[in-house]
């Protein structure tokens, strides 16, 4: 299996398409699909049914995928120690987390990282959880930034900060009339102010009628939010699914849906306008954000510098553009 082979099959695998996979590598399409032909040949085997859509990998390429990242990720090791020996001059730092969070909360830290070591590559991998907990046990991102709870036996996890969640309701909604001794600001959220402190949270039974944009079911805060709901004695009237928290955010500024929103959008989103909000009384609405890395796998010395400026970021209260 040599690293063409298993860059090529695991690109078109991610994929599901011979177009999108030779552009992703600078490759015709034509030069892929005979790329993979031959390797049919030569295994013996087909790989890839081609006769669905998106084409999917049959038991044999499921096999060699999993073999393909097996090898990968001990290649992506030695590369990795080889680079520690060159004093940070040369490496790699693959760092997965949500979309949100890689525009909110890592922009400050990769940029002072790129300084100090102008020679390090960095990547950013921005999807859902579970296929970051699933990036991050094969070996295809070293660290992992985010929320919930980390398997004990598969990472290590070091708490970073903690994240508080808000109902965020549209403005011009008139479910809003009556209940202002509830409310708080954008503002009140980014200064911890007083009036935050001594605000109560609200009792979520009132917006029971209301309208909710949640995020997909694939997504724990899926989960969380329901919980919410749930607690507070109604099933919650979902009118529309996002895949992105900034997308929620803006359609209940455009007045369609209420949602539930992290204070690091409302801190660092950069925002002119902001729906209100609201506390919430659950043990669910804060959380820790961890930055995890997979235990028994070489952790380079790239990834504890990273972790170590961010920590130093965090205690300066410097993490994030003002």
């Amino acid at each position: 299996m040599t690293s063409q082979q298993i860059e090529y099959v695991l690109t078109l695998a991610e994929e599901k398409s011979f177009s999108k996979a030779a552009q992703k590598l600078y490759v015709t399409q034509p030069s892929l699909s005979q790329f993979i032909k031959n390797l049919e040949k030569e295994l013996r085997v087909p790989i890839f049914d081609r006769s669905t859509s998106p084409i999917r990998l049959t038991p044999a390429g499921e096999a060699f995928v999993n073999a393909a990242r097996k090898i990968k990720a001990i290649e992506d090791e030695l590369n990795q120690q080889i680079a520690d020996l060159t004093n940070l001059n040369t490496g790699d730092l693959r760092i997965g987390t949500s979309p949100f969070r890689a525009s909110c909360l890592l922009p400050k830290s990769i940029a002072k990282f790129q300084e100090l070591y102008p020679g390090i590559t960095i990547h950013i991998l921005e999807d859902i959880t579970h296929n970051l907990e699933e990036a991050a046990m094969n070996g295809t991102i070293d660290l992992y930034l985010g929320t919930g709870n980390f398997d004990e036996s598969s990472f290590y996890a070091e708490e970073l900060a903690m994240e508080q969640l808000y109902l965020a309701v549209p403005p011009q909604s008139p479910i809003n009339k009556g209940i202002e001794s509830y409310q708080v600001s954008d503002h009140d959220i980014k200064t911890d102010s007083a009036k935050l402190h001594m605000t109560p949270a609200v009792d979520l039974s009132i917006f029971k009628s209301a309208p909710f944009i949640f995020l997909k079911q694939n997504q724990k805060l899926y989960s969380t939010s329901s919980e919410f709901c749930l607690s507070a004695g109604f099933n919650p009237y979902i009118i529309l699914f996002s895949e992105r928290l900034e997308t929620a955010f803006s359609w209940v500024l455009a007045g369609i849906g209420c949602t539930f929103i992290p204070d690091f959008l409302i801190k660092f989103g950069n925002y002119h306008k902001h729906p209100i909000y609201y506390k919430l009384n659950h043990p669910k609405a804060t959380r820790s954000l961890y930055i995890a890395y997979r235990k028994n796998r070489y952790l380079s010395r790239v990834s504890i510098e990273y972790i170590a400026l961010l920590k130093k970021l965090i205690g300066h209260g410097t993490w994030y553009y003002k």
